[in-house]
């Protein structure tokens, strides 16, 4: 499956013929095509980016050197009630 707006407004509206439905949040990479279908197939659904994916980019541009430091600052920085994915 792409990662285009087309093929997740796609896969959106085949879950919702399947029956789901009352979708109230949708978890993800941030796929700009993902985050764009969201809106058109459940209006009513926010969005919310993944922890993990948002980690891995942060730590992409991270010197080795300094990952250590910048997962204390994230740690830190992350609500202790805040639910987890990955």
């Amino acid at each position: 499956m792409k990662e285009a707006k087309a093929s997740w407004v796609s896969f959106f509206q085949w879950l919702r013929g399947r029956g789901l439905d009352g979708v109230k949040l949708i978890v993800g990479d941030k796929c700009m095509g993902m985050v764009e279908a969201v809106g058109e197939v459940f209006p009513d659904a926010k969005y919310q980016r993944c922890t993990v994916h948002f980690y891995r980019n942060v730590f992409s541009v991270v010197p080795k050197s300094k990952v250590k430091i910048v997962a204390k600052m994230l740690k830190a920085i992350q609500p202790k009630d805040a639910p987890r994915q990955g």
